[in-house]
């Protein structure tokens, strides 16, 4: 499995169109090929806000095949909401041992 990691900050006044921005997606990338799991974090609150989001998928190939139209248009989108020069790195998942779950049970948590 191979996860891209995303850390950037969120402006000020900002995070309740990133969230929405976030949650907005999630559809999308379920239906992707090799789609397997979302994790958005962020710290608050608070004035300047830190995020984190980590998309894993089951091959690197899926995940760079994930670069298409709609990720480019989200992540021009997010970076609206973010501080210049956020940092994005792709990573091969050692480990990992959130419990089991189907792609199509993934939900946001408010």
């Amino acid at each position: 499995m191979y996860a891209r990691v995303w850390r950037f900050g969120i402006l000020p006044g900002k995070t309740e169109e990133f969230d929405a921005l976030v949650k907005s997606i999630v559809p999308v990338w379920k239906r992707m090929a090799g789609f397997r799991g979302l994790l958005v974090m962020r710290t608050g609150p608070g004035e300047m806000l830190d995020g984190t989001v980590i998309s894993t998928w089951e091959t690197m190939e899926e995940l760079r095949g994930s670069e298409n139209k709609t990720f480019q248009e989200t992540v021009v989108r997010v970076l609206s909401f973010c501080e210049p020069h956020p940092s994005m790195r792709e990573e091969h998942v050692v480990i990992s041992e959130y419990p089991s779950q189907g792609v199509s049970d993934i939900t946001a948590i408010d």
